[in-house]
């Protein structure tokens, strides 16, 4: 769930002060909005961090690292059309970064250019299989939920969880592609794996994936 709590308490300690009704409306824009409102940590986490990355890409044309480092900040930021531009940049200067393409996939994906997104995403496992853990395919997957092929979806999600099989992001995602298709059972048995896979892992990675595993218990529920 990130640090998005904060929003919401400002918004009830702002209710508290003005006492009116319609500042807690501003809750529902926050949920519906939540996907174009970045993690609140994540402005104090990059806010220093942005400006130098600037600095460094203004004084250096040549420097591919400062120009991916800034194009991961602003899709944190959830500002993909940024990012892209740096990316497209950085890969003049290094057209055989794996890592390059994923973000590419990532940033396309992101501004809903989802069809174009796949190309990349597949060329950078080619190239380096290892490339960021598997995340390739929960973006492919995620794609092409959005493109609704589903079964490619499926197959996606399912080579991620092969890399990652503590992920209950991955399970949670695999549970809906198989509904979308239709495939009640498979759901119903993914949503069980993000269940049980929540009862082994440590409370660390508890910690970080709280906010899917709420996804997935309402899920559950409702099935």
């Amino acid at each position: 769930m990130g640090t998005y709590w904060i929003y919401y308490l400002a918004v009830l300690l702002a209710y508290g002060a003005v006492d009116h009704p319609a500042v807690l409306g501003v809750i529902v824009v926050l949920i519906l909005a939540r996907r174009w409102i970045p993690d609140p940590w994540v402005f104090l986490r990059t806010f220093g961090r942005i400006r130098a990355l600037k600095q460094q890409v203004r004084a250096n044309p040549a420097n591919v690292t400062a120009r991916r480092d800034l194009a991961r900040v602003y899709l944190d930021r959830l500002r993909p059309g940024a990012a892209l531009a740096l990316i497209d940049e950085a890969r003049e200067r290094d057209q055989h970064s794996a890592e390059l393409l994923f973000l590419r996939g990532v940033a396309l994906h992101r501004k809903g250019r989802h069809e174009e997104a796949l190309a990349p995403l597949v060329e950078a496992v080619e190239r380096d299989p290892r490339v960021s853990f598997g995340e390739p395919f929960l973006v492919a997957g995620d794609a092409l939920r959005e493109l609704k092929r589903y079964s490619e979806a499926i197959d996606a999600y399912d080579r991620y969880l092969e890399k990652n099989s503590s992920s209950i992001e991955g399970w949670t995602k695999l549970a809906l592609a198989h509904r979308e298709a239709n495939e009640a059972d498979e759901a119903k048995r993914a949503l069980r794996e993000a269940s049980s896979t929540w009862n082994q892992i440590p409370w660390y990675a508890r910690r970080k994936q709280i906010g899917w595993y709420l996804r997935s218990w309402v899920h559950r529920v409702g099935f």
